[in-house]
């Protein structure tokens, strides 16, 4: 088996000054090959068609699309359906969007009820069709809750239109709804009341996110439209860490601009809209930065968040949906048809549904014949390698190169079923209530591999991850706690961990059909270097330039245990190089996607195509069962049609080949 050496060096393009996003670097195929991950916040395009970078990391206009679809020798294009959204948020804890007399939402507090007609205004004057058609030109799907195309099973568009709660754009509804608040016309007929002082309202505090042309578009025409119904704005269009610290840590705001990537189940609900997630200025940042607050909404989410089955969480989801438009928590735009480009002759890319091509498995696969070197463009810039602390979906570009966790999900099908860390895994039962929790809550029982390393660059002996090391990760994250642990709702409900040999056991307290996906989903960070930083502390380490165990080598050097190692950092560059000891070799990975094309996307004869021969043994072997007899005749149980291995061919096995039918493993 052949390795490859990957080295990836993040340089910051400023287009302005430099005139040209840098060069590129030419050379044979080697074992030794490059990756340079070049931050660029709008021209990546650019540098993309002249050959500078070979991947893009952001969904492309429409200008980009038609342009390059006449070039398919230069520009390789794929598309696939964004697991996200984009959104305007609200703060509902500020008035006139919120309350600030009251957390929680309460008919006895004036500001509660007068906010949600102003929320629901807001609502009213945002043109998502519009968006969709002249901002995104039709590559983008409307969102009215904050549940993209591929959780529909969760939302009840039927229902929701029933009840009045789809808020399409209506200048007319809108002041209705604002005169509804108090919001009336003053005496100059052009300017806005505030009902609470009797005086001309003040302006809204809009953050607009620069770095993103649509979004910023999407802001610029709410905010004329606020405006010419009487509300005064302060548009102030700006870069991500000015909107960051405003909106997400002193809460300093009204509206936003804002983003999320998602995840495959609706947790979302839970997680960004509970009152369990807002933790307002005085702790920081909180995934419920926008403060919705609401005790029958808290109810249902908690549903949503712990359900014993998915289809309790269908329906909890259901009813979370129809209490977020009731009170307009925020108002969501859009989820992306989106499509993703690299240049055109590179093998082994992985077009990962929810996310496009530039992701993990991509960049383990990926080759070009006569080039060692892979140029990887970003939209934006990193803030801070914190596995703990980091935000930013481009903090985590580089750090999801580096740790890994139990299990990844299937990049065909996005379902959990991949082995990283761990090789096996199940789940159980046990009693909680001892320490307040279900009697049947959820457990999670890992086997570790014991052929993984933690990372070290510098050629001194490295040591073996083990399952103690596991159990360091999940006990620490949940020390660091709210404010402090981006990813603490993976561990909110985690009550204790064992280790039993090579078998860590994960205990919750509570029974949710996601517990597997939070456990399996947790970065391994290593415990030499974070059993010296106070939990309290660890948003503010900077293992770039730390030494924190005192051993000479920089702390980022020897975490993780993901395919690539930091090497080193710079005001404008991150290096990463390929750990030689990963326990997947790059031929290795390639024999793996196959299965793991076979399995998501319903490749049943293995050809790298899912075609009418897919279908055709689909159908001979539709209705059988592991106890028939074993062929690829008719009535006969296919093995290979058993895409979930349940033991039993159904409809759920042939809609992973009928949703697939034509494409191919590229």
């Amino acid at each position: 088996m052949k390795e490859k050496t990957f080295v990836i060096s993040v340089f910051l393009v400023c287009l302005m000054a430099l005139g040209m996003a840098a060069t590129v670097y030419g050379a044979a195929q080697t074992p030794n090959m490059l990756i340079h991950i070049f931050l660029s916040p709008d021209p990546e395009n650019q540098a993309l068609e002249m050959g500078t970078i070979d991947f893009n990391d952001w969904p492309l206009a429409k200008d980009w699309i038609d342009r390059w679809a006449l070039m398919p020798e230069t520009v390789t294009m794929r598309d696939y359906v964004e697991l996200g959204m984009m959104e305007i948020d609200i703060n509902n804890q500020k008035w006139p969007t919120g309350s600030s007399t009251s957390k929680f939402y309460s008919t006895s507090d004036t500001q509660s009820v007068k906010s949600v007609y102003f929320r629901k205004a807001v609502a009213c004057l945002l043109d998502r069709d519009k968006i969709i058609s002249d901002v995104l030109k039709g590559y983008g799907f409307r969102l009215d809750v904050p549940v993209p195309p591929s959780q529909s099973a969760y939302m009840d568009m039927a229902n929701y239109t029933v009840e009045g709660l789809i808020y399409n754009y209506n200048k007319t509804r809108a002041i209705e709804f604002l005169n509804a608040g108090g919001f009336t016309l003053g005496p100059d007929g052009e300017h806005r009341i505030d009902p609470t002082t009797g005086t001309y309202l003040s302006p809204l505090t809009f953050y607009i996110r620069m770095d993103d042309p649509n979004r910023r578009r999407a802001g610029e025409m709410l905010a004329a439209e606020l405006q010419s119904v009487g509300i005064p704005v302060n548009a102030i269009v700006t870069e991500k860490t000015v909107c960051y610290k405003n909106v997400m840590v002193l809460y300093n705001y009204h509206l936003y601009t804002g983003g999320w990537s998602l995840s495959t189940v609706p947790d979302q609900y839970y997680d960004l809209y509970s009152s369990y997630t807002y933790y307002g200025p005085t702790v920081g940042w909180s995934n419920n930065y926008p403060g919705f607050c609401n005790h029958d909404f808290d109810y249902w989410a908690t549903k949503v968040k712990y359900p014993a089955t998915v289809e309790e969480a269908q329906e909890a989801a259901k009813v979370c949906g129809y209490l977020f438009l009731k009170y307009c928590a925020i108002v969501p735009m859009w989820s992306a048809k989106a499509v993703k480009a690299y240049r055109t002759g590179w093998d082994g890319v992985v077009n990962n549904v929810g996310y496009g091509t530039d992701n993990y498995y991509t960049f383990l696969n990926a080759h070009k014949t006569g080039d060692d070197t892979i140029d990887y463009g970003f939209k934006s810039n990193i803030e801070q390698l914190n596995v703990i602390h980091s935000q930013w979906v481009w903090d985590w570009d580089v750090l999801g190169l580096i740790y890994e966790g139990m299990v990844g999900n299937n990049p065909f099908s996005q379902s959990p079923t991949e082995g990283f860390i761990a090789d096996s895994w199940t789940l159980g039962s046990w009693d909680a209530s001892g320490v307040g929790g279900d009697t049947d809550a959820t457990y999670i029982n890992f086997h570790i591999r014991d052929n993984i390393y933690w990372h070290n660059a510098t050629g001194q002996p490295r040591r073996q991850l083990t399952a103690d090391d596991v159990a360091f990760s999940f006990n620490y994250t949940k020390a660091c706690g709210t404010g402090v642990a981006w990813n603490y709702p993976l561990v909110e409900k985690l009550d204790h961990v064992t280790v039993n040999g090579w078998n860590v056991t994960v205990y919750y307290s509570k029974k949710s059909a996601w517990a597997f996906l939070w456990a399996g989903g947790l970065p391994i960070i290593n415990p030499d270097i974070w059993s010296n930083v106070e939990p309290s502390s660890a948003g503010t380490e900077d293992p770039t330039v730390s030494d924190v165990n005192h051993d000479g080598v920089t702390d980022l050097i020897e975490d993780g245990c993901g395919a690539w190692i930091y090497t080193a950092k710079t005001d404008t560059s991150v290096s990463l190089v390929a750990d030689q000891q990963y326990y997947l070799s790059a031929d290795y990975i390639s024999t793996r996607l196959g299965q793991m094309f076979h399995d998501g996307a319903g490749d049943i004869d293995s050809n790298g195509v899912v075609n009418v021969k897919d279908l055709g043994a689909m159908a001979r072997a539709l209705g059988t069962n592991i106890n028939m007899t074993n062929g690829t005749g008719w009535n006969q149980y296919n093995p290979n049609c058993d895409l979930n291995h349940d033991g039993v061919i159904d409809l759920t096995d042939l809609a992973v080949v009928t949703t697939n039918y034509g494409k191919t493993m590229g």
